[in-house]
């Protein structure tokens, strides 16, 4: 990119270096195989796979605070994914000038006018929804491992009100900036999209777009989901915990593993900017950070999105379960009411959602076990 020598009255000069054409030869294909096309393909699976996970959880039998958390998270990413594919296709497929004249040109136009104050602080919205609806997971899950007292005398409402109108909030206000970073130009009878002096100010760039963000959408989130799921992962295991909690938390650990790892390039890219503000600032962003922001800010935060359903397929038994049968339109009621019975203390596990007939059996087992009690006492 370029290096940094000392001028002789002491200023700091930047020697810059441009890149060759094959370079931006390759960045162009690269952006239009991967940030395009594969980002196009991957969201739209990702979509159909966080529509089907929704379905699931909605199921009755699927009703537990953790899954209600598990659907908030899948509709932000399915959002997220959404407003991805519009912008893949504005990258790809549209012209950068768009002239009303034609159905395509005026198609593009309207949506240029979109971007500016609506998709583009969506898409930034949406994934800072992603970020913090992750956290909000890991600590609903340190609540129930740590302060299970508090976490059982919740309210109906808390989920709602602790961990997603706050998730919400906050990306909101976070990304109110984005709403004034672009704005649609004309030049005749041609619109495009162009960056507002906000986007150039030095004060906003150091401090909001790098500093700002690196901290409250990178660094930070990283650090929280470490802590809080070590802990959970360590009291888990030094415990003996119910299947349940067990399928829970391993769900957890492979979101959050799966989050670090999609999110650690676009953070990694963030510092790098961080520290090479002056060179990036007078010679512009190297062709590497222009490729390597194509996977960080475009196709692994699409996949971040999209994994979490087969996270879910694979690591639960009862949703991979309940999936096949929405997919093969079957009943998820199981063929027998009561799984496991004692005859002892007829200690009853309910399956099926008939609770008469469960009641029955238990009355019959009671009388079974009396019957039986009264015949060897007159024996004996």
């Amino acid at each position: 990119m370029g290096s940094v020598s000392e001028s002789s009255d002491g200023g700091l000069v930047v020697n810059c270096s441009e890149g060759t054409e094959d370079d931006y030869v390759l960045l162009g294909n690269i952006d239009m195989l991967v940030g395009g096309y594969g980002t196009i393909g991957l969201a739209t699976l990702g979509v159909c796979s966080n529509i089907l996970a929704i379905s699931v959880f909605c199921k009755k039998s699927f009703k537990s605070n953790f899954n209600n958390l598990l659907i908030a998270l899948a509709v932000f990413d399915l959002l997220f994914l959404v407003v991805c594919i519009t912008e893949s296709v504005r990258r790809t497929f549209e012209d950068a000038d768009a002239n009303s004249s034609s159905f395509s040109g005026f198609a593009t136009q309207v949506h240029h006018h979109l971007f500016p104050y609506f998709l583009y602080p969506l898409h930034n919205i949406l994934l800072t929804c992603s970020i913090f609806m992750t956290i909000s997971i890991s600590i609903e899950r340190y609540l129930a491992i740590f302060h299970p007292l508090v976490y059982r005398n919740r309210s109906y409402s808390w989920n709602l009100s602790c961990h997603i109108l706050p998730v919400l909030a906050l990306s909101v206000i976070i990304n109110i900036p984005k709403f004034f970073e672009s704005v649609v130009r004309y030049d005749g009878e041609n619109s495009y999209i162009d960056l507002t002096e906000l986007r150039f100010t030095r004060s906003y760039v150091v401090y909001y777009q790098n500093w700002f963000r690196f901290l409250v959408l990178g660094l930070v989130p990283m650090l929280l989901l470490i802590f809080l799921n070590l802990r959970v992962f360590m009291a888990i295991n030094s415990r003996k915990s119910s299947s349940k909690e067990m399928t829970y938390s391993t769900i957890l650990l492979l979101i959050v593993a799966i989050f670090i790892l999609c999110h650690l390039p676009r953070v990694a890219l963030n510092f790098h900017e961080v520290l090479e503000f002056e060179q990036i600032d007078q010679c512009g962003p190297p062709v590497w950070s222009l490729i390597f922001s194509v996977f960080s800010n475009s196709l692994l935060p699409a996949i971040n999105s999209t994994i979490n359903f087969f996270i879910y397929f694979l690591a639960g038994k009862k949703f991979r379960k309940s999936l096949l049968n929405l997919v093969f339109c079957q009943d998820d009621r199981e063929d027998t009411v009561l799984s496991k019975t004692s005859f002892r203390t007829a200690d009853t596990k309910l399956v099926g959602s008939n609770t008469d007939e469960a009641a029955k059996k238990v009355k019959e087992i009671i009388e079974l076990e009396k019957y039986f009690i009264s015949r060897r006492s007159s024996i004996v």
